[in-house]
């Protein structure tokens, strides 16, 4: 039977004298949900109503969900403002709405640091709600995406507290050979019946992260009972398989959530919110300083950067005796740091300034090297690829391109893609370095290909953008610009974490040698990435040759040319931030970490960057120019000088 709010109105209805009742913005199984303005106060309000005919159960569900809010005192957990019946008898309770969409929408996760860190600091937030709440002795036990909502902020607030359970208390809600809760996200222990705790929380919350991380439900079956089965007897499948742009790290931290057995969970907040805290922390150490722009970095930005850059001061610098030139860039890992140079060396650095080993190559090094806690990875000019372990230094294999190498090999999952100048693009087997797949773009390959989601796009220089399906090279889409030399750079807008589809949009921006810079909007169907109907959102002129990747960080573009003037737009639009004069040539590409923009000029600047204001803070003026790009790391900001000296500036 229809409920009258659905039936067409003859007037706005109005609850309470107040609440003017706009559009559903949500359904269960006993209750929908409006938007709705408080005449009284003029603010937005969500509001909450008993369906029209429910059986005693669900009314039941409704008033306990009612009551428990109104005991609750916590930030993580939804507000209830006001309760009170319609003209119609339901009963009906007023929250505060929540714009930033379901907890799933933070994802899928690529491996960039932007995205992984508003997932942790949302996981966070779940965790210490949930340690709120089993401190008060209470339950959830239907944690759910769409159960935890996030505000504008970005924050989680968890609601929909209709089975919450008294941990001391009766099983009033549970009846015989029926259980309770959405069977997508339930505990094995909670499936079979049986006794329930904060670990079974925990679980939930790990197949939440599951969705949030990969994109899919943990478990897929015709019915519900399969599914349950599934979660008591059968191992899913790792998310970095689902989702191969996902860290290792990661998809290890959501598995120790989903153990069958809830004593090897990290069965308490405290325990939980270490796990993460940990995970976070090596996140930053090995996944974002690494690789370059084409991989995890693809947005330039660098998580760890000097908290306070104005009291920067050198404390060493060392000679590699050869030269470093573009596209050259300082990886790093845990212990290392990897720079190449022309006299067809790869140099290891200690973090201290020694150099602990020299690699070989019979060719110019100019490619950044992929430096990661499993795998070294560089190329040279005579088109030859090599992987080493990253402890022992030991090669595991080699493979030779059939042109030049110049961009540096990008990382998706188990394989390295590496683009060659005779516009050749190769999928190598990160394990054995076999060729899985190769395709050939329209031009020569200088630009580092660019990973985003499951989609792999490469930048020519006879101006073609393309992409493929990562996993077997099948081209899906190509767009004619200009020629390009720099690796683009990819961001996801902000307005997508409302799209209810979980369809997520992204900016691919576009650096244009000629000095247009431009934006194509992307949009994800399925696990690949096409062009909107109409996909070229802005084009600014740089008003010089663009050598340098833009970098892009919370909705404001960051970009510089051989103009020498640094540029901050805004993402969706191209709106002037501010402009600032570094009064030379710009070919290393600018890196944000945190409230700074650390940059560099061909005429020797070194300069960090307020990023809202435009203000330098902190620069140096050497004799010797930098074409490299930068690397920020545990608050020390390394800088390759094109004659072969690398200098390293921290806190003294």
């Amino acid at each position: 039977m229809t409920d009258s709010l659905e039936r067409p109105l003859s007037s706005p209805t109005v609850l309470g004298g107040r609440y003017l009742l706009g559009e559903r913005i949500g359904e269960g199984g006993s209750a929908l949900v409006y938007r709705a303005r408080d005449t009284h106060l003029e603010r937005e309000v969500a509001v909450k109503i008993l369906h029209d005919y429910v059986v005693p159960a669900d009314r039941v569900r409704f008033e306990r969900e009612i009551r428990t809010l109104a005991h609750l005192e916590h930030p993580g957990v939804v507000s209830i403002h006001d309760i009170g019946h319609d003209g119609e008898g339901r009963l009906y309770f007023i929250m505060q709405i929540l714009e930033g969409g379901a907890f799933h929408l933070l994802g899928p996760l690529e491996d960039s640091p932007e995205m992984l860190e508003r997932f942790f600091r949302a996981s966070l937030g779940v965790i210490d709600t949930l340690e709120y709440l089993h401190a008060s002795n209470l339950i959830h036990r239907d944690l759910t995406p769409h159960n935890i909502l996030l505000g504008k902020d970005g924050q989680p607030r968890v609601m929909d507290f209709g089975l919450v359970y008294l941990s001391e208390g009766t099983r009033d809600l549970t009846r015989s050979g029926y259980t309770l809760g959405t069977p997508h996200y339930m505990a094995p222990e909670q499936a079979k019946g049986l006794s329930i705790g904060s670990f079974s929380d925990i679980y939930a919350f790990g197949a939440v992260m599951y969705r949030a991380t990969t994109g899919a439900v943990l478990f897929e079956a015709d019915n519900d009972q399969s599914v349950l089965f599934q979660h008591v007897y059968e191992t899913p499948p790792a998310p970095e398989v689902r989702n191969p742009a996902l860290p290792a790290i990661v998809s290890s931290l959501v598995l120790d959530f989903l153990e069958k057995l809830p004593e090897k969970r990290p069965g308490t907040g405290a325990g939980a919110r270490n796990l993460l805290e940990q995970t976070r922390s090596r996140t930053w150490i090995e996944h974002s300083a690494g690789q370059y722009r084409g991989g995890r970095a693809r947005s330039g930005v660098q998580p760890g950067g000097p908290a306070h850059p104005a009291r920067l001061e050198q404390y060493w610098e060392t000679a590699l005796g050869g030269e470093v030139s573009w596209p050259a860039a300082v990886t790093g890992g845990r212990d290392l740091l990897t720079i190449g140079t022309r006299d067809g060396r790869l140099h290891l650095l200690e973090h201290s300034g020694p150099i602990r080993v020299s690699l070989s190559a019979a060719d110019e090094v100019t490619a950044p090297a992929t430096f990661e806690p499993d795998a070294l990875i560089y190329a040279s000019w005579d088109g030859v690829v090599r992987c080493l372990h990253p402890q022992t230094l030991e090669e595991r294999w080699t493979f030779k391109a059939k042109a030049e190498v110049t961009a540096a090999p990008t990382r998706w999952g188990n394989r390295v893609m590496v683009a060659a100048r005779d516009g050749f693009l190769y999928a190598l087997n990160l394990e054995s370095g076999l060729l899985e797949w190769s395709f050939k773009a329209g031009g020569p390959l200088t630009a580092s290909p660019l990973m985003w989601s499951h989609t792999v796009i490469l930048a020519d220089e006879s101006g073609w953008i393309q992409a493929l399906e990562a996993r077997g090279g099948k081209a899906l889409w190509k767009v004619k610009l200009e020629t390009v030399n720099a690796t683009p750079a990819i961001a996801r807008l902000e307005s997508a974490q409302l799209e209810e589809d979980g369809e997520n949009a992204a900016m691919l921006l576009i650096p244009c040698w000629s000095g247009e810079l431009s934006a194509l909007r992307l949009e994800r169907k399925g696990p690949f990435v096409f062009p909107a109907a109409d996909p070229l959102e802005w084009t600014y002129d740089l008003e010089g040759e663009l050598w340098a990747s833009p970098a892009v960080y919370e909705g404001t573009v960051y970009a510089a040319s051989w103009s020498g003037v640094l540029h901050a737009l805004t993402l969706e639009d191209a709106e002037d931030v501010w402009a600032l004069d570094l009064g030379s040539r710009v070919t290393s590409s600018p890196v944000v970490s945190g409230a700074f923009l650390y940059v560099a000029t061909e005429e020797g600047r070194v300069a960090v960057v307020d990023r809202e204001a435009g203000r330098i803070v902190w620069e140096r003026q050497f004799e010797v120019g930098v074409q490299a790009t930068p690397l920020v790391q545990n608050g020390v900001l390394y800088v390759a000088f094109m004659d072969g000296t690398v200098r390293a500036f921290r806190e003294l």
